[in-house]
């Protein structure tokens, strides 16, 4: 084969590889949430110490079992999924941490779904006031999904009082349609800082995973006779 065809069809198939590798990283790209985390674990502990803040926070771990078809009695835990084992661990967790990093907790604001009462319950000693915006959102039109959306953008970009940080306890959709948040694994927090003029513009400072809460706050290695429950399928 003549040396300059060789050279031609090795630089064809480059250009074919890095266009392969281009089309992955874009994909991978929009997989990814949007918003880049500004700080890492232990700068966002610094950052919640001094208040300011709203945190939200999807719901601890959770038995495998869906909510029950055709309808849920937020007054009924029995026709939901609920936390398991592991999840209120992980949430008893997160409040000790709290306790000893001494992050100042003022308003709590979750889902009326047990689950998610539970989790700021088991937390912070309340089940927190309630609120339909951070309910489930799967049967809702598009309109009303991404009117709710805004409202949380808000809801984020709202300060809490002097001195604390606000926390929302919510459902994978919410994440999705507020920010494009990750919404893995169950119990993860999401960190913003607001403008303080409620128009949904919070700065996104960072994560931190249910697991890390343990490091973070200095409790040591978790209770190995909580069994991690089977994989969750795709609900909120």
């Amino acid at each position: 084969m003549p040396r300059q065809l060789t050279t031609i069809l090795g630089l064809a198939a480059a250009l074919c590889l890095a266009a392969a590798g281009a089309d992955a990283e874009e994909k991978e790209r929009k997989r990814r949430q949007e918003l880049v985390p500004r700080f890492s674990g232990p700068e966002i502990v610094e950052k919640l110490k001094a208040g300011g803040n709203v945190l939200l926070i999807r719901h601890m771990t959770t038995l495998r079992s869906p909510d029950q078809w055709g309808g849920v009695d937020y007054d009924d835990c029995a026709t939901q999924r609920v936390l398991s084992d592991l999840g209120k661990e992980q949430a008893r967790d997160l409040g000790q941490a709290f306790r000893n990093l001494e992050i100042p907790v003022g308003r709590v604001v979750v889902s009326p779904y047990c689950r998610c009462r539970e989790t700021a319950e088991l937390a912070f000693g309340k089940p927190g006031e309630e609120s339909e915006t951070l309910s489930v959102w799967d049967e809702l039109e598009m309109e009303e999904k991404t009117a709710r959306g805004t409202e949380i953008r808000k809801m984020l970009d709202t300060p809490p009082e002097p001195g604390t940080n606000t926390v929302l306890v919510t459902h994978t959709g919410n994440l999705l349609w507020s920010f494009g948040l990750d919404a893995k694994p169950e119990g993860l927090t999401h960190v913003f800082k607001p403008t303080g003029l409620s128009i949904g513009r919070a700065t996104y400072l960072g994560r931190v995973d249910p697991d890390e809460w343990r490091t973070l706050g200095g409790l040591g290695q978790p209770d190995p006779s909580v069994a991690e429950p089977a994989a969750a399928d795709e609900t909120p």
